[in-house]
């Protein structure tokens, strides 16, 4: 009987141990997947927004913001400076020394993180958000803020920047940050996001179907109708290159017409050349 009883307990230990391990190694796992959160992701996060940001004002017929790659850098430095201090003011030099965020101390404004000699701006705004982990969610939280939403959907900003930064160790985890400004600068390398790239296969093949047809007119014929009226316009340079039918360095309704005679066959080639 004795034996029996120390089975039992021995038994009992056992499966104690199992349960015991099995409830370690799963949190384990979860604290590694949840740390595994690559810049690739996050680089992706980021597109959803600003995709976001740009669908959402084309559908209230504003013009759509130019993404600029240095604004997205300040935008990562202020999302991770968020993680530490979740404010619109940045940490001073006293609060990263003691290491302790202060709410109350505004010494520095946020606009501080940019260049102005490399991105001049008359106006400038923020909008920042922590605890939501897809681009989808936070811009909600956005647009159900009568404060965030007039950032977002503010007439005059030209040009943006958007960051996430992930902090593991935070219960809110994902902080993100999107910078708007107003200037007459062109930079180099700005660009408007898209969801699908066309990649037009030759001269009047602007939707990148590998073909020239009705469709391409269409696209194109939109395009100069919305710039002539002042509305949102917009073809990815590639498919200006490719709309421009005479290689005169202009998109106009010339081009257009040059398009539907090839189409009608009246054109045997494109680029037309006189």
């Amino acid at each position: 009987m004795l034996n029996m009883k120390r089975l039992i307990q021995r038994i009992a230990a056992i499966l104690s141990a199992v349960s015991l391990l099995c409830f370690v190694s799963d949190l384990t796992v979860s604290d590694s997947a949840a740390a595994d959160v690559s810049q690739d992701q996050l680089d992706t996060l980021t597109k959803n927004m600003e995709l976001l940001i740009n669908e959402a004002r084309t559908e209230l017929g504003l013009q759509p913001v130019y993404v600029v790659p240095y604004l997205c850098g300040v935008s990562k430095l202020r999302a991770e400076e968020t993680t530490f201090k979740f404010s619109h003011y940045r940490p001073s030099p006293a609060e990263l020394e003691a290491g302790v965020c202060d709410l109350n101390d505004t010494t520095v404004k946020f606009s501080t993180a940019i260049d102005r000699s490399i991105a001049p701006y008359y106006y400038c705004a923020e909008n920042i958000a922590a605890g939501k982990p897809t681009a989808e969610e936070t811009f909600s939280q956005w647009k159900n803020s009568s404060r965030h939403w007039k950032a977002i959907t503010a007439p005059n900003i030209t040009h943006m920047g958007v960051g996430v930064a992930y902090a593991p160790s935070s219960p809110l985890k994902y902080y993100w940050e999107t910078l708007f400004i107003q200037t007459d600068k062109t930079f180099d390398d700005q660009f408007l996001p898209v969801r699908n790239e066309m990649i037009p296969k030759a001269c009047g093949d602007i939707n990148g179907d590998s073909s020239v047809d009705t469709f391409d007119y269409v696209v194109l014929a939109e395009y100069i109708d919305n710039k002539n009226a002042g509305k949102p316009a917009y073809l990815s340079e590639l498919q200006l290159e490719a709309a421009d039918c005479f290689k005169d360095g202009a998109i106009t309704a010339a081009d257009a017409k040059a398009l539907q005679r090839y189409v009608l066959g009246e054109y045997k080639a494109l680029p037309y050349v006189f």
